[in-house]
């Protein structure tokens, strides 16, 4: 008796095990199911957003100029130097570094430049040899840290980030108005120059606002995901949704979108033989894309590196050639490198 109920509990036993088994399958697949459910919708949401055209929302995020502040930093032989401050009326508060020639009474062609984050007085120092140009050097819409942040960090500041690139083409828009109401800047002769981080915004900012006479990218690049994956030092695994992610971060700024409606603008594109940055595809998916007129040059540098000499001396050759090339300035608004 005690035989026959030992086999029927190890029987049941088995049956027991044997059901629980099948039971954690089941849910083993739904978990991976679900997952990649969610995975795939996660790919199509991003899909539909990095397509979108964000023109209309740049527009409507651009206001009007309703506050300036000028603050005297300095003056050079033939400059005066200011902080600038530019708030719009839907809140977009932009920082920035003017460089005026001494009053003269006349009209001077302008540059709108972006560069780095927070780069502005620095741009501007690196650019000593004009005269006769009034120079309007903006740092980017965004308050937050900028290096040596941990993931936790990064993902926290996510939503600052894609508020500052939605936010920086409305605010050149704000720049432009600004050297508008000045009384020394031609407004026929407002060029947009931008380098490194700052050609990723030309193209945005020139497709909707026509008011500047030009547009020069200094070691732009199109197809933000590969020019991301070509960069990234993390483990392939990683490597290209991380890539994937970042492209989808900053696509309402994808130069490949807006860059031919630049034209019939002339526009220059400057680019590195031996840039470790951008892989030459990049930059060739760029010039291909522009419209005309278009003139593309390639010059024998790394990465944009404005502190060294032979850097600058490469791009203010080629720079100011083709300035005086489109007639956008005259040879006497530059004073020759010693």
């Amino acid at each position: 008796m005690d035989r026959l109920y030992n086999e029927q509990s190890q029987d049941t036993r088995f049956h027991f095990t044997g059901a629980t088994i099948y039971a954690m399958k089941r849910i083993l697949v739904m978990i991976v199911l679900s997952f990649t459910i969610l995975i795939l919708a996660a790919y199509i949401a991003g899909e539909i957003f990095r397509s979108r055209d964000y023109r209309e929302m740049f527009l409507e995020r651009r206001g009007r100029l309703v506050e300036t502040s000028e603050q005297f930093v300095g003056e050079s032989e033939n400059h005066l130097l200011f902080e600038v401050t530019l708030e719009s009326s839907t809140g977009i508060r932009t920082n920035g570094f003017l460089k005026i020639p001494a009053d003269d009474g006349r009209l001077h062609p302008a540059f709108l430049i972006l560069g780095g984050l927070r780069t502005g007085r620095k741009t501007l120092e690196y650019i000593s040899n004009t005269r006769g140009i009034v120079l309007l050097a903006l740092d980017y819409p965004y308050e937050g840290k900028t290096s040596s942040m941990n993931i936790w960090e990064f993902i926290g500041s996510v939503p600052r980030i894609r508020r500052s690139v939605l936010d920086t083409a409305p605010a050149a828009m704000t720049a432009v108005d600004y050297l508008l109401e000045r009384d020394d800047v031609d407004p026929g002769r407002i060029i947009v120059i931008g380098g490194s981080l700052g050609a990723f915004f030309v193209p945005a900012h020139a497709a909707i606002d026509d008011r500047s006479a030009a547009a020069v990218m200094i070691y732009g690049a199109g197809d933000i995901q590969s020019l991301l994956a070509s960069s990234n030092e993390m483990p392939r695994l990683f490597a290209k949704p991380a890539a994937w992610l970042g492209a989808v971060l900053v696509s309402p700024v994808e130069p490949l979108k807006y860059v031919g409606d630049i034209s019939p603008r002339p526009l220059l594109m400057i680019s590195g033989i031996t840039d470790p940055r951008i892989p030459p595809r990049c930059s060739r998916l760029l010039h291909d894309a522009a419209g005309e007129p278009k003139t593309v040059k390639w010059i024998d540098a790394a990465h944009v590196s404005v502190q060294e000499d032979e850097f600058h001396r490469l791009v203010s050759n080629e720079l100011i050639k083709w300035l005086i090339e489109q007639q956008l300035v005259q040879q006497e608004c530059f004073v020759p490198d010693e």
